[in-house]
């Protein structure tokens, strides 16, 4: 880095799965000029997404200024189940509060079913916060946190974060109703595959009623081409799972 900035070239990878590869760390306060920058949340920062102009303040050392935004409580319990995945916890959460019921609020997971999943599935659903209009959103620190942050160089913040775990947002259950300015209650055991849309990313079908609700909407009940992207399935874990399913379609002869 020069001057204290450093550069990433073309072909890099995205920048916010860079960013936490490398920057991100529990407690953390940071802005980016990228929709998807509270993907951080995954190792509980606090990463919210600005346009230019707010980065060029706080470059120039101008405060940063926001209106305190209310704070959503989403209280996980249970595990994963099957083909369950990291990500079908937001679809779900998009289809309860809309593309708008995030606006103007940080949202934060809590409860025991926050110990069961991976880093890098809660930095997909922090990711994928900007779908809701969440100004961010973030995890408590977790044993997971603590081996991604090992696992990609950085043991010394991970020993750190365990020596504090009580402060990186792990709030007791009992204080839910005072923290938190609305609770949602998810149980990942209970947790179907969800597939979101058509049209809008809040329109949420869990997998058993996928085919009614498209029959019942009219959907276009063909698949032709299927696309997988980078910008909210930037981890191995989310590659790896659609990797997989098409190497079954291919073996179905799809």
């Amino acid at each position: 880095a020069r001057y204290g900035v450093g550069f990433w070239k073309p072909g890099s990878g995205i920048i916010h799965q860079i960013f936490l590869e490398n920057y991100a760390f529990p407690g953390l306060l940071t802005i980016g000029t990228d929709s998807h920058t509270p993907n951080g949340g995954g190792l509980g920062g606090l990463c919210v997404g600005v346009g230019g102009a707010d980065a060029v303040d706080v470059m120039a050392g101008i405060p940063w200024e926001l209106k305190c935004p209310k704070v959503i409580g989403v209280r996980l319990s249970g595990e994963l189940q099957g083909w369950a995945s990291p990500k079908d916890v937001i679809l779900k959460l998009a289809g309860i509060l809309t593309v708008k019921g995030g606006t103007g609020a940080i949202v934060e997971y809590f409860g025991p079913g926050v110990e069961s999943l991976s880093c890098t599935g809660m930095g997909t659903i922090c990711n994928m916060g900007a779908e809701i209009g969440a100004t961010t959103s973030v995890f408590p620190y977790t044993e997971s946190m603590g081996r991604y942050l090992s696992a990609t160089g950085r043991s010394q913040i991970a020993n750190l974060a365990s020596k504090y775990t009580r402060n990186l947002l792990s709030s007791d259950e009992e204080d839910a109703s005072r923290l938190y300015d609305r609770v949602i209650d998810i149980n990942l055991s209970e947790l179907e595959p969800h597939v979101n849309g058509p049209f809008t990313p809040d329109l949420a079908s869990p997998i058993s009623q996928l085919g009614a609700n498209a029959r019942a909407g009219n959907w276009p009940m063909d698949i032709s081409v299927g696309l997988i992207g980078s910008c909210t399935n930037s981890s191995y874990e989310d590659m790896g799972r659609a990797a997989s399913v098409a190497r079954q379609a291919l073996n179905k002869g799809i």
